[in-house]
Formats: structure tokens, C-alpha cells, sequence
């Protein structure tokens, strides 16, 4: 099933991106002109000291079945997601090395050191590469049982061409080995241990600065490695702390991910939502958001308002909490042609922001709603919306609806035509790379049709809405549009044997809507985060 979606993703992928430049144009303007404050500290780049996504658990190798107990995840995943990680071939290959080395110098440690790391508690922290996707880790275990195991290590890598020693480090005013296994064709990771603690870096670039022979430890790198390995447990708890989740063991699996890799970046949009997190216990798992109220605008996250303009059954809606102070920044380098002080725009918004996917359009074409300040909704901002549209869209096509101002440019694209839509009506702003669904909003806005308020208890908590049955037929209009039977025989056979019996299940599944618990009043902290069942 992940190797079909995988592939499929392929055929996919460039409709979906030639659109979404279109969609999240103001976005992109984010990466040219806005922030860039991820510090390196190694070969890589990466800043060890924060991590995008840690896990905790009391047993790494039960998490993907655990996993499974989520109903949603079991029907759709089923237990294909087990066996593909267990068959994965960069884990087959460090299984295949450790016990070749076990087998030629008499060990028996080959497959323990895999359980020590896998059964025992663990902490696994991931970094994203420059791709995005989350390809790097490292792996903190405790254990006492080392001291055989090092010694053994320590003997073998003299005289072994994959295990060699890659350096020294300085633990607690210890010098603790550093060790390199090689488990394939560029496959080297890193493992030290000092007392009871074990620590597996995914790549040499992680803690070196160069890749070679003449590779040295990165101060800054060394810095933190030298933490997660110390006895004292307010130093090897930097990663807990990143997250906040605190220094006693979890119960069972802890996952936190921060937003700014789940937005792909664009999280000082919305700085007010830090990470989202999943917890396993007694069987169950719950949500929670972590909640920074500095950031927060003075109406708090109350997404009402935006439920009261967008129409009825998304197939997916989510509102954040936008801060529309961190926009002046890239405004203000975004100055078109004529000078209109496009910074200015951020002072007209207030409260929270939504992007929603409806059923009747695309996936790649979602919509997006803000509200203005009551006092800013006047004629006095259509130059800044229209020199906005012109600078990244192009020259755009304008005229009033009754009370709405539209600005459109029709684009053409290998997929197909776009017609990209931005439009204010009082206090609300609308845009989307469907006019469609532009004209869906404004009919709410004017009465004339349904909105998500008139069927949602307690809007003001309500964050998302989510509808698996019609998520799941649009997954399957775009899969198949982008697998013609005539010209993807192969993929389209795999995918009416594996994807159509999965989505099948999925549309079972009532919606459901996201509801968020109280907000603190100052400082950061987790929330719940509960999903409800709407019948």
C-alpha cells in the first residue's frame, strides 16, 4: 500500500503543485522575503538541539502496531504498515551488517543490540532534510547493560572494514568513543555510549563537520550530543524539553511534531500553535496542541466568525490562529511597482484564518477565508488587495458584485486553465485558485446558501472539521484522473485492487470536528485537542 501511494504520488505531484504555486502565492512570498532562522550546527545543517518531531516510548518496535489500534488507521493501513517498515531496505541492510559482524568475530551480539534499542525505552528525535521529508534521527536509549557490548565494540573495530572508531567525545570529563557503522552503499550511522545511555545518529553529517577522514565533532553539535549522553537527567532531557513533555517517562508512546514542519515552513503565520501531539495510553490515544498565549491575538482562537461565512460539508476545514503582525515583515519587501505600502494590509486582519477542501473542486485548489477588522472593511483597501494580486498572480481582471470587489487572472498550466480569485465583501476575504468556490463563500456571506455555523455546536472551539466519506471520494477522483486506464495500466489495475478497498472503508466514517480545550492565559502549554464524532 505506501509503495502504490508512493507511486502514484508521482503522477500526482506536478498537477498538484503547479496549482498550489498559484494557491499559496502570498505564501511563497514568505520564503523569498520573510524569515530564515534554522541555525546549523553540523555538515548537514541541522540544529541538533531542535528536532521537528520526537517520539518517546517504552518500545519503539510495538509503536506501528499500536498505531493500528486507532480504528481509522487500522481499516485504512491494515497491516501492510507493519510489514513495509519491517521489510524497509535501509533496515534490512543494518540487520544484515550487525549480524555479519556478529558471525565473523565470534559475537553473539548482532540482533541484541537491535532489541536493546528497539524493546527498550527509547527517545527517537527526527530532523527534516532538505527535501522535507523527515530523514535524519537520532535515538537515545537507556539501558545499563552496555559495558560487554562496548567492549566488544571496542575490539572489533580495530580489525572490521564497516565498524571502525570515528573519534572521541567528552562526556561528564569522560572520553567516550565514538564508533561508525557502515550498513550500506552511503549508509553510515554514528553511536556512542557513556554509563547508561546509548546514542544513534542517522548520518556522520549530524555530528561532523565534513564527511571524510578529516571530519572533526562540531562544537555546537558536540554540545548537545554531550547532554543526551550525561548522567544528569536535567542535561539528556533537552529534547523533552524542546517539546515540553516534561522529564518522567511516558506511560506509553508520546509523538510530538512541530507545526512548522507539518505547515512546511510557514508556521510564524500562525506562531500561536507550536506542535501537535499524540499519546498512547491504556490503550487509547488522545491529542493535544501545544498553545503559546504570547502569541495569541486579543479575541484569542475563537473561529466562530469564519464557521459563519464558509459553506456547509467541507471535506476538510481547518482554522489557525493566524498572526497577522508576523506579515508586515514580508510585506514590506514585497513593495509593487506603484509603492502601495502592502504592509499595511497585515494591520486590516484580525482573528483567525481557515483553508478548507470541498468536494466539488480539486484538491490542489482549496480555499482560503480571513476576516478584517470591522473598522478596516471599507473601499479604502481594494489598490492594496489589487497591487497584492498583481504582484504575485499578474495583472489582474476587476469588477464589483454588488457590495464584493473580485480581482481574477485566467493562467494557463500544462494540467489545464486556472482562474486564481481574490475577493473582499465587507469584512471578509476570500481566495482560491477555484472561482467556484470564491463564489460558494460570498453566497454564504450574502445568506444565500448554507454555512458550517448552521450545523456545528460550539463554533467557537471548533477548529476543524473533517469528512473521511467525502475526502475520501475526491482522493479517488484525483488518484484516478491522474491514472488513465489507457495509459497507466499497471498503476490503475494496483490501484482499483489496494486504494478502492481502503477508501471504500474510509467512506463508513460519520465526519467528525476538532475541538480545542482551554487556552492558557500566558506562557506556552498543552491543550486538548478532541475529535467528535457529528451524527
Amino acid at each position: 500500500m505506501p509503495r502504490l501511494v508512493e507511486n502514484m504520488n508521482k503522477k500526482v505531484v506536478s498537477k498538484w503543485l503547479i496549482a498550489a504555486a498559484l494557491v499559496v502565492a502570498a505564501l511563497v512570498a514568505y520564503r523569498v522575503f520573510g524569515w530564515n532562522d534554522r541555525a546549523p550546527s553540523s555538515f548537514l545543517g541541522l540544529d541538533l538541539a531542535d528536532p521537528d518531531a520526537v517520539i518517546l516510548s517504552p518500545s519503539l518496535s510495538s509503536l506501528p502496531r499500536d498505531l493500528l489500534t486507532i480504528p481509522i488507521a487500522r481499516d485504512v493501513l491494515t497491516e501492510d504498515f507493519v510489514y513495509y517498515y519491517e521489510q524497509d531496505a535501509d533496515w534490512l541492510g543494518l540487520k544484515g551488517s550487525l549480524r555479519r559482524i556478529a558471525y565473523e568475530h565470534q559475537l553473539n551480539w548482532g540482533d541484541e543490540l537491535l532489541r536493546t534499542v528497539l524493546d527498550q525505552p527509547a527517545e527517537l528525535a527526527l530532523w527534516r532534510d532538505a527535501d522535507g521529508t523527515l530523514k535524519h534521527y537520532a535515538i537515545v536509549v537507556a539501558r545499563t547493560s552496555f559495558t560487554r557490548l562496548l567492549e566488544e565494540t571496542a575490539k572489533v573495530a580495530l580489525k572490521d572494514a564497516q565498524l571502525q572508531r570515528a573519534g572521541e567525545l567528552e562526556v561528564d570529563g569522560d572520553k567516550v568513543p565514538l564508533y561508525a557503522l557502515d550498513h550500506g552503499y552511503q549508509r553510515t550511522l554514528l553511536f556512542a555510549a557513556h554509563g547508561a545511555r546509548l546514542l544513534i545518529l542517522s548520518h556522520p553529517g549530524m555530528l561532523l563537520d565534513k564527511v571524510g577522514d578529516e571530519g572533526t565533532v562540531d562544537k555546537d553539535a558536540h554540545a548537545v550530543v554531550r547532554k543526551l549522553l550525561a548522567a544528569d537527567s536535567k542535561q539528556n532531557g533537552i529534547l523533552r524539553e524542546r517539546f515540553q513533555l516534561g522529564a518522567t517517562a511516558p506511560t506509553g508512546h508520546s509523538v510530538a511534531v512541530k507545526t512548522d514542519f507539518l505547515s512546511f515552513g510557514y508556521q510564524p503565520f500562525f506562531g500561536a500553535l507550536q506542535a501537535l501531539r499524540f499519546d498512547f495510553s491504556k490503550g487509547a490515544w488522545s491529542s493535544q496542541a501545544l498553545v503559546d498565549a504570547g502569541k495569541l491575538a486579543p479575541g484569542g482562537y475563537d473561529s466562530s466568525a469564519l464557521w459563519g461565512v464558509l459553506p456547509y460539508h467541507p471535506s476538510a476545514c481547518f482554522s489557525v490562529p493566524a498572526d497577522w503582525s508576523a506579515m508586515q515583515p514580508v510585506l514590506e519587501r514585497m513593495r509593487a511597482s506603484d509603492g502601495a505600502a502592502l504592509a499595511e494590509l497585515a494591520k486590516r486582519f484580525d482573528g483567525p484564518a481557515a483553508a478548507c477542501w470541498y468536494g466539488n473542486s480539486r484538491l490542489y485548489t482549496p480555499v482560503f477565508v480571513a476576516r478584517r477588522k470591522q473598522a478596516s472593511a471599507t473601499g479604502q483597501d481594494d489598490a492594496l488587495f489589487a497591487s497584492l494580486f498583481g504582484t504575485l498572480v499578474g495583472a489582474p481582471a476587476h469588477r464589483a458584485e454588488g457590495t464584493a470587489q473580485r480581482w481574477e487572472r485566467a493562467v494557463k498550466t500544462p494540467e489545464g486553465p486556472l482562474k486564481p480569485t481574490l475577493a473582499v465583501s465587507g469584512d471578509t476575504a476570500v481566495f482560491s485558485a477555484d472561482p467556484a468556490l470564491v463564489d460558494a463563500v460570498l453566497a454564504v456571506q450574502r445568506k444565500q446558501a448554507a454555512a458550517a455555523l448552521d450545523h456545528l455546536p460550539a463554533p467557537g472551539r471548533t477548529v476543524g472539521l473533517l469528512d473521511p466519506a467525502a475526502l475520501a471520494r475526491l482522493i479517488e477522483k484525483e488518484a484516478f484522473d491522474a491514472l488513465p486506464a489507457d495509459r497507466e495500466p499497471v498503476l490503475r489495475s494496483a490501484a482499483d485492487e489496494h486504494l478502492l478497498p481502503r477508501l471504500s472503508v474510509l467512506k463508513k466514517y460519520p465526519p467528525y470536528r476538532m475541538v480545542i480545550g482551554p487556552l492558557p492565559s500566558k506562557g506556552s502549554a498543552w491543550t486538548t485537542l478532541e475529535w467528535q464524532a457529528i451524527r
